[in-house]
Parts: structure tokens; sequence; C-alpha cells
């Protein structure tokens, strides 16, 4: 039995390894298997990971060291296995006697135990790369010391660059101011010289460009700085002002830097931010830009270079590099009228530049010589210069004026009259009793308002605008001094209750407007204004009439508008008309009326011929139905809304088809309960705005309709060729807008919201080409949209945002 036992060992031995063996021999078609399915997943995870990598990348980030080996490994393992599996794939024929043999046994013995090392390599690899779902792949790149500016090719700064950038490399020179009137090209030289940078060899760590603007936001300065400096969030978060700029401070002390300040308009404290050149021994350097030359002088600038309009040399060059050879070689007349159009321009770049786009586009010299005339008899007419006016942050009826243009119009008025504009800010308020007896127009704002109380007499003031303020009372005393005021506009003021009688001494007041204020009741001193030609009370919430009287004894009112600024504001005020509009009636010279019709107890409406031609908006609120027959031609009305009204109708009688809306643009339908179609907007051929809300039984909104002499298609094709924009909400009956696909050329928004029966859009895969920008809905009601074809869905599909 001793010797037994250690024979019996052996031969288990020799037995476990003879089936091991044997294994990679028998089970090798499935290992190969199994290996190539460990390879496809390796393969899938390696692009999932690539994938997440280069996304990072694109973020100022690279990928770790680890990453990149893991990838490395990867590619050489798969390398490695295409060769395993094309070896094994020629062993597989070998085999015979039931899969129980190969004729080179030890060639297959060879192969198989490969593809099992290798299964193990490759699971090895995959649970290395699964790891990076849930660390960082990739590390945050430092900021370079500069950020390149984008910047167009320039014309006429190279001079003044190259004398500034003299006095970067001068040690005793830290801070240096540019000034010069807006649009003169400061912030243009402030950019070359960021750029410099990066071209010249230099000894600044860092270069930090910063745009300040009018309104300078000090924490938005401090955080320009901070993502420069690399200063990490957890230094940064829960601090405040004083704190945060302790953190710069002590970054920045180590560092030799140069700050690029653009667009400075009073003087910032720098301590407040940060930054001390006092403590910072290196020779750094701080360069900025304003309008005013006294700036400069406050923020302590060692040296100071007035940017000047450019040379008639220098305009004419700008002008043909920005208008284009091609253009200005294209006639032998056009050099001689580019000479006249940047002699308008007057050396100023920005005006240059502006027109010269526009000028692009002109090829013939009657073209050129038609915009010269634009441009010197009228330049807002001149189109491209819209380009210089913003939209208004809080409604379409405002636009923002770029700030060059805003300067240039009050400095060209200031040259004829005396203009005073009065703003928030205190230092603009003082030593101004001299100023009020001499302004010819004036314009105050916000706090500045309170000075109007200091103010004795304004004997030559025409104009005075008091928009947008804190006005809470409109002094007599004030009132009884501007015998000579044309133009009075209070709007917008919501703390302002009332006028006083003494309004009614202002007799050569051709121009009131009183919207969005808080008065009850307007004063009978307003019918001695017997020159007034326009009266606008939009939005006076708290005013419930304007009598008779007062109206009538208008006799020189042109314009009246009276009317909700916000649709809602239609549910709670109640206007009281019928002695206003009888009023209008007797006015010889009315040519523009603004009205809400409400609780009328006639549904029929009735406009005399006169009115019909003048009404401009009309609002027509909470009465059973209204019935507008084809006689009713309101070819003037271009804003139509219609709230709580149970329905509205148009009878078209036997001459088919009528356009008695042919101008209008915006209309809004709202909780018109019982409304079941909106088929009379075929009398508004040019409608842009459509919104339609809160309508429980509306079905359709246009729908069919038959029309003696045009077809179906045709007819839809017209009425709805001019739509821009469709917003609905909440109409839970909707199943259709169009009973078929239409083009709608202009339409840019579809905006669509608690409609679940409407499963079709009036769009196909020609409509809408080149004008939608959107289609906005749920998720849900998007995904059960049916669509004409396929084509169709995948042309919209990019339109589609999720509310």
């Amino acid at each position: 039995m001793d010797c037994v036992s250690p024979i019996l060992d052996i031969l288990t031995r020799l037995w476990d390894c003879t089936a091991t063996n044997g294994s990679y021999i028998r089970h090798l078609k499935k290992n190969l298997n199994s290996l190539s399915e460990a390879r496809r997943e390796l393969e899938d995870l390696s692009e999932d990971v690539s994938r997440r990598v280069e996304e990072e990348e694109q973020q100022q980030r690279k990928r770790k060291k680890v990453v990149q080996g893991w990838f490395d490994a990867v590619e050489s393992q798969i390398k490695e296995v295409d060769v395993i599996l094309r070896k094994g794939e020629e062993e597989v024929p070998k085999k015979c006697l039931g899969s129980c043999c190969i004729y080179n046994c030890y060639s297959g013995y060879k192969i198989g135990k490969k593809v099992i090392n290798k299964i193990r390599d490759v699971k090895e690899l995959i649970k290395k790369g699964e790891i990076f779902e849930n660390l960082q792949v990739t590390y945050k790149l430092p900021r370079p010391t500069v950020d390149g500016m984008v910047m167009e090719e320039t014309v006429g700064f190279d001079s003044m660059l190259d004398e500034v950038w003299g006095h970067i490399a001068d040690y005793r020179c830290r801070i240096i101011g540019l000034y010069g009137i807006g649009g003169v090209g400061k912030t243009t030289l402030l950019k070359k010289l960021n750029n410099k940078f990066l071209d010249i060899n230099h000894h600044f760590d860092l270069v930090i460009w910063v745009a300040v603007s009018k309104e300078a936001n000090l924490e938005k300065i401090q955080e320009v700085i901070r993502k420069k400096l690399n200063i990490p969030d957890e230094m940064w978060k829960n601090k405040g002002e004083e704190d945060k700029a302790t953190e710069i401070l002590i970054s920045l002390r180590s560092k030799k830097f140069v700050l690029l300040l653009d667009d400075v308009w009073e003087r910032l404290d720098l301590s407040k931010i940060g930054v001390s050149l006092y403590d910072n021994k290196k020779g750094s350097k701080i360069v900025f830009t304003t309008r005013s030359q006294d700036v400069c002088g406050r923020m302590g600038a060692h040296r100071r270079y007035k940017v000047e309009c450019l040379s008639p040399e220098a305009s004419m060059d700008l002008f043909r590099l920005t208008v284009g050879e091609d253009v200005f070689n294209s006639h032998p007349e056009i050099p001689r009228l580019a000479q006249i159009v940047v002699e308008e321009c007057q050396g100023l770049p920005l005006a240059i530049i502006t027109v010269a786009r526009a000028m692009s586009s002109r090829r013939g010299p009657r073209e050129w010589q038609h915009a010269i005339d634009e441009l010197q008899s009228n330049p807002f007419r001149f189109a491209e210069l819209a380009c210089l006016l913003e939209k208004g942050e809080y409604s379409e009826d405002f636009v923002v004026m770029h700030d060059v243009i805003r300067e240039m119009a009050v400095w060209l008025a200031s040259n004829e009259c005396k203009i005073v504009v009065l703003e928030d800010d205190k230092s603009s308020q003082q030593n101004r009793s001299d100023d009020f007896q001499e302004a010819f127009r004036m314009s105050v704002w916000g706090s500045a308002v309170e000075i109007l109380h200091e103010a004795t007499s304004c004997p030559r003031l025409r104009t005075l605008l008091l928009s947008f303020s804190v006005l809470k009372t409109f002094p007599s005393s004030f009132a009884e001094s501007m015998h000579a005021l044309t133009v009075l506009n209070l709007s917008h003021n919501l703390d302002l209750v009332e006028l006083p009688e003494a309004i009614g001494k202002l007799i050569d007041l051709c121009y009131l407007n009183l919207s969005n204020t808080r008065i009850r009741a307007l004063p009978i001193g307003i019918v001695l204004l017997k020159k007034l030609k326009i009266l606008r009370l939009d939005g006076m919430r708290d005013l419930r009439k304007v009598p008779y009287p007062v109206i009538s004894s208008l006799l020189s009112l042109q314009v009246f508008s009276w009317f909700p600024t916000e649709l809602f504001e239609l549910h709670t005020h109640w206007f009281y008309m019928e002695n206003t509009v009888a009023g209008l009636e007797s006015l010889e010279n009315i040519r523009d009326i603004s009205v809400t019709l409400c609780n009328v107890d006639d549904p029929r409406v009735e406009f005399s011929p006169k009115l019909q031609s003048c009404v401009k908006r009309l609002a027509l609120v909470g009465t059973a139905s209204f019935l507008l027959s084809p006689e009713l031609r309101m070819d003037h009305l271009e804003t139509l809304e219609i709230v709580d009204c149970y329905s509205v109708n148009i009878y078209f009688g036997d001459q088919g088809r009528t356009y008695c809306f042919r101008n209008l643009r915006h209309l809004s339908v709202k909780g018109c309960h019982f409304m079941k179609n909106l088929k009379w907007i075929r009398c508004a051929p040019n409608l842009r705005f459509l919104y339609v809300s809160d309508c429980h039984e509306l079905s359709e909104i246009i729908g069919t309709y038959e029309s003696p002499g045009t077809s179906e298609i045709e007819e839809s094709h017209y009425v709805l060729s001019n739509l821009m924009f469709i917003d609905l909400q909440h109409l839970p009956s909707l199943t259709s807008i169009c009973c078929r696909a239409v083009p709608l050329p202009y339409l840019k928004t579809i905006s669509v919201n608690d409609c679940p029966g409407l499963r079709k859009l009036p769009l196909n895969s020609g409509s809408a080409n080149n004008s939608l920008n959107a289609i906005c809905g749920s998720r849900e009601w998007w995904d059960q949209l049916e669509w004409e074809d396929e084509d169709a869905k995948n042309v919209f599909g990019s339109k589609f945002l999720a509310l």
C-alpha cells in the first residue's frame, strides 16, 4: 500500500493534465466563439470610452496617461486576438474521430491554449476599462497665457499699436488708457494688442481680457479673472466680494500679468476686484479703453492715447477691404460713388464697415446712387443700418439703440438746441438749474425724476420724456412753467395716480402719452388742449372711462389709443367705450384708433365707414357673439384680440370670399369656449401671428370651405401663405389646423401645448423649407404625430424642441 499511493497520485496528476490539455482541443470551436465575443465586447467598450474622452477633450481637457495606456493595450490585444482567431479557424477543419482527435495534436493543443489565455487577457482588459465609467478620464488643461481674439483684417491702427506696444516694455508706464468716441476703433486696437502677445516673445505670465461695459459688475469681472487664474471652485464658492478679491490678489502677486479692460465708463476700484500693481513688483500692466479722457485721469493712467477717426486714405482702404475688390471694380463709376459714401461716414470705422457691408450686394451705379441718396437724406431708410438697432428686451414696441448711434444723435441734436438727459446716476443730476432754464428737450429716467421738484422754470422746453421712472406726482408748478411744451411722455410710471388740472395750461401740447400708469381719471383740464393730436392711454388698468366731452373737445386729435398692453388685462379691465366711440365719431381729423369693446348689447359690430377706416387695434371682450357683415371693411385693422366671446361669425353673402381684414397681422383668441372653428380668418390673407388658447369646443382652425370659383387647395394656400408664428394652447377638441399640407413659406415657429387631439400638422417635405426654426411641444405629442411621408418626418425632426 505504501507504494500504491504515490503511483495513484502520479496517475491522477497525469489524468488531470491530459484532461486539461484535451479540453484545449475538444472545445476549440466553442472557445474561439467565446474569444470572438470577448473581442467584440472589448471593442464596443473602447468605442464608448473613446467617445466620452473626445467629448471632454473638446472642452479644453486632455486624456489621462492611464486612459491612453488602456487604449494602446486594447489596440494591441485586438491585433493579437485577430491572429489567434484566424489560426484557430484554420485548425478546426483538421479535427477527426468525432471531434476527439486532430492529425497534429500538438498544433491543436498549442492554439487552444493560446485561445484560453487570450480570453483571460481580454476579460481582464474589459474589467479595467469598466472602471473608467466611475473615474475621470481626462484632466483640465491650464489656460493658455493669451486667449486669441477673433478679428477681421483692419486698416489704420498699426502706428498707434506700435506706440502702445513700446510703452508695454517701459517699466515706468504701468497703466495705459485708450480713449475716443464710440465706434472709432478702441476695442479693435485693444484686440490687436491682445493678439500681438501671441505673435511676439514676451516675459508675461498671462494676459487677461475683461469686457467691462457701462454697467460695470465687479462680481462678473472677478469671475473672468478667476477662470483665467484657474482658482478652484472649492476656494471660490460661498465667498463674498472681499474674500474673492483676496484670492485674486494672492494669485496675481506672484505673476507678471497684463490686464486688458475694454469699455470702461467710470473709475474702477481695482482693489475691490483684487488687482494691485503696487503689491506686484514684477512689471505688470493695465491697459483699458474708455470714451472719456476724464476716466483716464481717474483710473491713474500714466500714458493716454486718443484714438482718432481714420484719415480719408485709410477710410477708403477700409471701405474697399470690406466691400470687396470685385464689387469696387465692377463698374468704372463705382470708385467715384464710393468716395462719396466714404465721406459721409466721416472716418468712423463702425459706420464705414456697416455701410460697406450693405453696399457689397449692389453692383450697378444706379443702385449705388440710390443708396447714396437714402444715406444723405434719411439714413433710417437705409435698410442695412437696422443692424445698429436691437430688439427691445420686454416688447416688440421698443428697440435698443446702439450706444454709438445714441451718442451721435444727442450730439447732433445738441448742436441745434439744448438737450438734457438725466439717468439714475446721481452725479448727472447736480448743478442743473441753468440747464432747465435753457433746455429745449429733456429726457429723465429712473430716480432722476426727483429733481423735477427743484425745477422752477423751463420756458423753452418743447419735449419732456419721463417714461420708465419712479414718478409719483407731476408737479403743478412744473406744468405751469412749460407753456411751450409740445410733447409729454409720462408712460410706464406705475406709481403715478393722478394728473393736476394745470395740465390744461399746456395749450401747445400735441402729444400726450399716459400709457401704463395708475391714473384713475383724466382731469377736466384736458379739454383745453385744442392742439392735441395724439393721445395714448394703453394699459391704464385703473382708468374706467373717458367722458364724451373730453374726447369731443379735442378737435385736432388724430390718434387715439386705449388698449390693453397685455392679453390678461382683458379679463379684469372693463372699458365703457360707447361714449368714447361716439366722441371719436365727431372728430374730423381722427385717422388712427385702438379700442376695446366689452359686453356690447348689440352683437352686430357696427362702425361708420369713417371709423372702419381708422380702427388699427380692436379687442372684443365678454359678449355672447359678434356678427361681422361683409359690408364691414376694416382695411386699417392690424391687431384683433377676442376674449371670452361665445362665437365670431362673418356673413360672406353671395359674393363668396371677402377680405375685410386684408391688413390684419396679429390675431389672439382666448377663452371662447363655444367657438367651433376660425374659418373666418380667410378674411385675413396677410395674417402673421396666430394665438389661440382655452377654447374648449374649437375643433379646427380653417378646416374645409367651399368658395365660389376657388378650389379648397387654392383657398388654403392663399389664406395661410403669410403666417410666421402659430401658438396653440389648451385646446382639448382641436383636431385640425388645415385640411391638407400647405407651403407656409414664411413660417418660423409652431408651438403646441395641451392639444391632445391634434395629430397632424399642415406640413409636408416641401413646406416652410427655408424659414422654419422650431416646432415646440411635449415629447409625447410629438411622438404621436402623423406625417404625410417619411421625408416630412425626417425634415422636421431636427426642428422639434421639447417643452
